[in-house]
């Protein structure tokens, strides 16, 4: 017998939701052990918060009627998009572990054009642009924040 009767688990995704509200779980009970005083809980557990109501938005998603376009949809996934899923992620990484050696600035620019590489961006001149605004307004927006002084190489 079937707990949800002529429902479809995408486990991939359930994966992923139970991640991300344990970890903000985790984090809210440990920044809360350390100390319950405003300054220390003003950005996160209010975003601690905002993240297990949006997780129980989404959640209702992950398990779609079994004849919906919807779980068809994700019958198709192959291991193709599995392989993308792991380039965009080793992108990532590469990104953090270069940040201060090449730059912020390079780092984000050059993620920025293999990951739209790898998510389907075929025309170079659509990818370039869109990274280099990405880049010049995520560094400028960002540094009108936030005083931490980013390693820079070109801007």
């Amino acid at each position: 017998m079937s707990i949800l009767p002529n429902r479809k688990v995408v486990w991939g995704h359930l994966a992923l939701v139970a991640v991300i509200t344990g970890v903000t779980v985790a984090y809210i009970f440990d920044a809360r052990g350390v100390s319950t005083r405003p300054t220390n809980l003003l950005l996160i557990q209010p975003l601690a918060i905002i993240i297990v109501v949006l997780a129980a938005f989404v959640l209702p998603g992950i398990f779609p009627r079994a004849d919906s376009d919807e779980a068809k949809l994700h019958d198709g996934e192959t291991c193709m998009d599995l392989t993308r899923s792991l380039a965009v992620i080793a992108a990532l990484g590469f990104l953090a572990f270069t940040l201060e050696r090449i730059g912020f600035d390079i780092a984000t620019f050059a993620f920025m054009v293999v990951t739209l590489a790898i998510c389907g961006e075929r025309r170079w001149w659509v990818n370039l642009s869109f990274s280099a605004i990405f880049t010049v307004a995520l560094i400028y927006g960002y540094g009108a924040i936030t005083p931490f002084p980013f390693p820079l190489t070109i801007l």
